[in-house]
């Protein structure tokens, strides 16, 4: 029997440090409106790439934490999700066939244009695009793993 959720499979991905409200955001969304959810976890190898130009990114959580923490959350709200690392950019959402829609940041909203046009040339549907706003703190200001890193060392 096919559940009420709108979609099959939502993927989504991310670096995932510091696990905060706009995190839980995006994995709420992708657990609200999909029967299975899969969330890619940068991994190290990737973050080595990635991680250049992200402010403070020496303080980033290792990935075992990022994807622990990830995972923790996900068992509290879905019963069929997965978390994977990410060693390439994409994950697998260009060429998951079980996957409808993608789950995003409206910084990231990009990202999910090039993944559908990656769906098109192997003859896969286009990932519906579901877009979360940014979250802000109580000082309005938007929230972000750059920003809490900044936070602790202005805290120590």
């Amino acid at each position: 029997m096919r559940s009420q959720k709108p979609y099959r499979r939502a993927v989504l991905g991310g670096t995932f440090d510091r696990l905060h409200a706009a995190h839980e955001s995006l994995l709420f969304t992708a657990a609200f409106i999909a029967d299975e959810v899969f969330v890619g976890v940068v991994s190290e190898e990737l973050g080595r790439q990635l991680f250049q130009n992200k402010g403070h990114a020496d303080m980033i959580q290792p990935y075992n934490i990022r994807a622990a923490s990830v995972a923790n959350f996900l068992k509290r709200h879905i019963e069929n999700a997965e978390v994977g690392a990410l060693t390439d950019p994409w994950g697998p959402a260009p060429s998951d066939p079980k996957a409808d829609v993608i789950v995003v940041s409206s910084e990231t909203e990009k990202s999910a244009f090039t993944i559908n046009e990656m769906r098109n040339g192997i003859r896969l549907d286009e990932l519906d695009i579901v877009v979360i706003p940014g979250v802000r703190d109580k000082d309005g200001t938007l929230l972000s793993s750059t920003l809490m890193r900044k936070r602790e060392i202005q805290t120590d």
